[in-house]
C-alpha cells in the first residue's frame, strides 16, 4: 500500500509541473520553483524526480496510460471493431491533448523546446510496440518489418498530426481523425471473424 503522503506529493507536483508547463517551456522551469509550487523542498522533490521534464512526463503519462490500457485490451480481447478501437483511442488522446490545450500549444510554437513532443512520441511508441505485439497473433500477418522502426515512424507521425491540428488553432477533431485514420497501412487492423 502507498503511503498517503507520497501520493498527496506526486499529485502536488503533477499538479505543480501542468501549471508551470503550460506557462512556460519546461526547460526554464527550475526544481526550486517546481518544489515551491508543489509545496515541498527540493529534497522531496528529488525522493520523485531528477528534472521538471521527467515531472511533467510522469504527469501526462497517468492521464495517456488509461488509453493505452483500453487501446491494447480492447484489441486484445478479439471483440468489437479494430477501426473504432483505433479510432477511439485517438480520439482519448484528443481528449487529453484538449484538457492540457494550453501546456501542448505552449510547446508546439517554442519550437527549441523538443520535451512535450518527445515524451508523446515516447507513450505512441510504447502503445504502438505493445499493440504490434498483439496485433501480431492476428490475421492477416504482420509483414517482415523492423517492430522497433515502424513503432516509432508512426509514433511521430502522430506527433507531428497532433502538432499540425494545434499550429492551425482549430479545435475540430474530425480532420485530425479522418487523416489519421487512412493514413494507415492494410495490414495495421487485424482481421475479425
Amino acid at each position: 500500500m502507498t503511503d498517503a503522503r507520497i501520493v498527496r506529493t506526486r499529485a502536488a507536483l503533477n499538479r505543480a509541473i501542468i501549471d508551470l508547463a503550460t506557462e512556460k517551456a519546461v526547460p526554464s522551469i527550475t526544481v526550486s520553483e517546481l518544489a515551491a509550487e508543489a509545496g515541498i523542498n527540493r529534497v522531496t522533490f528529488y525522493k520523485h524526480f531528477t528534472t521538471p521534464a521527467e515531472a511533467l512526463g510522469a504527469a501526462l503519462t497517468l492521464d495517456l496510460d488509461e488509453t493505452r490500457k483500453r487501446f491494447i485490451d480492447g484489441h486484445g480481447s478479439h471483440e468489437g471493431d479494430p477501426i473504432e478501437f483505433f479510432r477511439d483511442s485517438v480520439n482519448e488522446v484528443l481528449d487529453h491533448i484538449d484538457r492540457h490545450r494550453s501546456l501542448y500549444e505552449l510547446s508546439v510554437h517554442s519550437p527549441q523546446d523538443g520535451t512535450v513532443p518527445n515524451l508523446l512520441a515516447d507513450h505512441f511508441t510504447e502503445t504502438i510496440t505493445q499493440y504490434l505485439e498483439t496485433r501480431a497473433r492476428l490475421d492477416p500477418p504482420l509483414p517482415d518489418v523492423d517492430r522497433s522502426i515502424v513503432s516509432r515512424f508512426f509514433a511521430h507521425g502522430l506527433v507531428g498530426a497532433i502538432k499540425a491540428w494545434l499550429l492551425s488553432g482549430s479545435s475540430d477533431r474530425d480532420e485530425v481523425l479522418r487523416s489519421v485514420m487512412v493514413i494507415g497501412p492494410d495490414w495495421w487492423l487485424p482481421e475479425r471473424p
